[in-house]
């Protein structure tokens, strides 16, 4: 329906209510105002989808998944953000004791260089010649 056929049905049904109430009745009036205001909605409407449709939707970006930051990282490292377990720690500080590069246990362990180095500092191995875990990280069950 377009904007002429709206103006066209509402005025037709202002002559139908205003001629059964005599013209003088409020709800009727009221009613008709809602009515008018409805069908200009609905032609504005029209005109909207009309414009839209014309117009081809541009292609929608080709994106991964940047809503979830861990299944991204999942990717490429399988056991990104997971939680380290006590036999994962034994198993990197030898690893790590065994002369093995960061770049190396992380391709072994599934997980992020930068967890990797974020670990072995937690486990105590700050630096290159430190061998040994501290007793606060002992204890540590992350």
């Amino acid at each position: 329906m377009d904007e002429l056929d709206h103006a066209l049905a509402a005025r037709r049904h202002a002559d139908k209510a205003m001629s059964a109430s005599g013209g003088d009745d409020p709800a009727v009036l009221a009613s008709l105002a809602q009515s008018e205001a409805l069908l200009a909605v609905a032609a504005a409407i029209d005109r909207l989808r009309e414009a839209f449709g014309r117009r081809e939707a541009p292609p929608a970006p080709e994106r991964r998944d940047q809503a979830n930051p861990i299944a991204e990282a999942r990717r490429q490292y399988p056991h990104a953000y997971k939680p380290w377990t006590a036999e994962a720690d034994a198993a990197l500080l030898a690893a790590h004791r065994a002369g093995h590069d960061v770049a190396t246990l992380a391709d072994t362990f599934g997980r992020q260089p930068s967890a990797i180095r974020s670990r072995l500092t937690r486990l105590g191995l700050s630096g290159a010649g430190a061998t040994t875990p501290t007793a606060d990280s002992r204890d540590s069950t992350e």
